[in-house]
């Protein structure tokens, strides 16, 4: 009996504590951490360091249709940009440096293996003049080309940035109907009090004022036919209610009398 309650008193005691590990083990295992993440810095390093030499880029090559940039000067600013190989460049740093360009509408790029970067870009296309150094689209967005050339015989458009929108809308409703006169808008310009003046080829001004543009531009149109009968028409005034003023170059053959009871004829 008294072996058999010994064994059992044996039986249910705790399990023996592992011995803690030593001073020495702990410093072995942090040394062993150590060199681990020692050889992956290294080694990504090496990576950096090396791949742009195993594996360069050597061809950039420039995809879409091109007016404004010059294909060559393009490639040329990509290469100054490229600071790693075919595997570790930053292509989407070098897709923002090219899409930042002032020509640039949308840019992407990809990579084709083994050394070749290809390009895709499509170009801002140029609806008239903004300004005096300064290019808008047909949906109002500015540009400015660096190089500052601007394409010759386009219209001008002009006022705040932010306005250009308005000026594109306005000018491409009313450049239809003038043309139904035979008459060319040379530019169109909004200053920075609101005032609407266009100016026609041949020089003739337009002067619309603030309020009810479209009303006084529909006036205009109404009008212009008897305009012209009197003579070539320099100055043409409609920031009043009910009519407008009138300054023209008369013609040898017309005689220079009132022909609308709202026009104001002023002699130049």
């Amino acid at each position: 009996m008294s072996t058999v309650h010994a064994h059992a008193a044996t039986s249910g005691a705790a399990a023996p504590t592992p011995p803690a590990p030593s001073s020495l083990a702990l410093v072995a295992r942090l040394l062993t951490a150590v060199a681990i993440i020692g050889a992956l810095a290294g080694a990504g390093f090496l990576a950096l360091e090396w791949e742009p030499r195993l594996l360069p880029i050597r061809v950039v090559t420039v995809d879409g249709e091109m007016h404004g940039l010059s294909r060559e000067s393009l490639k040329q600013t990509i290469v100054e940009h490229i600071d790693g190989g075919i595997l570790t460049q930053d292509l989407v740093s070098l897709q923002q440096r090219v899409q930042d360009l002032p020509w640039i509408h949308r840019a992407s790029v990809r990579r084709v293996w083994p050394d070749r970067l290809v390009f895709s870009v499509r170009e801002h296309e140029a609806m008239a003049q903004w300004g005096e150094n300064g290019l808008v689209t047909e949906d109002g967005i500015v540009f400015r080309p660096r190089d500052g050339r601007l394409p010759a015989g386009l219209v001008r458009l002009d006022g705040a940035d932010d306005m250009a929108p308005d000026v594109v809308a306005r000018y491409r409703r009313w450049h239809p109907k003038l043309a139904e006169l035979g008459l060319i808008i040379d530019s169109v310009v909004r200053n920075a009090r609101g005032d609407w003046t266009l100016t026609l080829l041949g020089g003739t001004e337009l002067y619309l004022g603030t309020d009810d543009i479209e009303t006084r531009f529909e006036r205009l149109l109404a009008a212009y036919p008897q305009v012209e009968a009197i003579g070539i028409p320099t100055r043409i005034d409609l920031r009043y209610s009910n009519g407008f003023a009138v300054r023209w170059l008369p013609r040898a053959d017309a005689r220079p009398e009132r022909v609308a009871a709202n026009i104001s004829r002023e002699r130049s």
